[in-house]
């Protein structure tokens, strides 16, 4: 028999009453305080409005809900959520890495909801995440990757907003324009495509257990014209090879790109002559313009970027 709990109740009572406790192996880190949670969902733009909202880690919204969890133990405490969520609550049980967004979006059409379906193609969906620091960032390739070709929960002319944690500093690689030092691939993926804005600071105090590090919430919206078209693999490849070596200069770094990709140079030549990027830059103080236009090149010639 499961455990008797006020409608829609507290992520604390819940814990509480199921015995639950953080995982290190999972990276797990809650959030109790309901003041704290109420300012990410106010930050993530939910309302009553949206159609979907997709969270990585288990709480309650609006029309539909579907949570992801990778940890069994929570189940019962998820069952629960949805008897009490009028079945707005979905549940999906695996990996966010590995399971496919079309079990997501199936699990959403199949909730109880009075408004009619799931309208996939101009559905308004909300991706949100307390995100295990260890695979935050490769999450976040997926997701950009994802949204950059219209698939998963991207797809069709879905309007889907990413509102997401990350350890602090990493949140703040994501927003750094150029000049800023702690500018890195990140920053150039994200907003490449996205418009993003670190829109809340977490002390570590606010976790159950507490971590060694601050978080920040970064909110992702797409924008109404990428600076890239179609698929961020090239892109991703050029800011992987500029950014192993930040410290070093333009001039430094394409000539060692020449150096071992002979077929390059050409190009590299004729974005120097035309006065592309201030040679004596450093790759943080590049323009998110500036690394998508060589990427398009690069893409035009088919030339395929080494790695290191």
């Amino acid at each position: 028999m499961p455990h008797k709990l006020p409608p829609l109740p507290p992520i604390s009572d819940l814990i509480r009453v199921y015995g639950l406790s953080a995982k290190q192996k999972f990276s797990q880190n809650f959030i109790l305080d309901r003041n704290v949670t109420d300012a990410i969902v106010q930050r993530a733009k939910v309302s009553p409005a949206d159609d979907l909202v997709v969270e990585v880690g288990p709480d309650a919204g609006p029309k539909r809900v579907v949570v992801v969890e990778k940890d069994m133990r929570f189940v019962p405490a998820l069952e629960q959520l949805v008897e009490a969520s009028n079945r707005r609550l979905g549940i999906a049980m695996g990996d966010m890495l590995e399971l496919p967004h079309s079990r997501i979006l199936e699990i959403a059409a199949q909730l109880d909801v009075t408004t009619g379906p799931l309208n996939d193609h101009g559905a308004n969906v909300r991706l949100l995440g307390n995100l295990p620091f260890g695979v935050a960032s490769p999450l976040l390739i997926q997701w950009l990757k994802m949204m950059s070709l219209r698939q998963g929960l991207f797809q069709g002319n879905n309007k889907a907003t990413m509102t997401l944690m990350f350890q602090k500093e990493v949140a703040q690689t994501i927003c750094a324009p150029p000049n800023d030092p702690q500018r890195g691939r990140l920053s150039v993926m994200a907003q490449s495509i996205c418009n993003v804005k670190l829109v809340y600071k977490l002390n570590a105090s606010v976790f159950v257990p507490k971590p060694q590090v601050d978080a920040a919430v970064v909110h992702f919206e797409p924008k109404a014209a990428p600076l890239v078209s179609g698929s961020l693999e090239k892109l991703e490849d050029v800011t992987r090879f500029f950014f192993n070596k930040k410290r070093k200069t333009m001039a430094n770094t394409t000539n060692r790109l020449a150096k071992s990709m002979p077929e390059v140079a050409p190009i590299l030549e004729q974005w120097q002559a035309e006065g592309k990027w201030d040679m004596t830059k450093r790759s943080s103080e590049v323009s998110t313009e500036q690394f998508c236009a060589l990427a398009h090149l690069l893409d035009q010639a088919q030339l395929k970027i080494p790695l290191t």
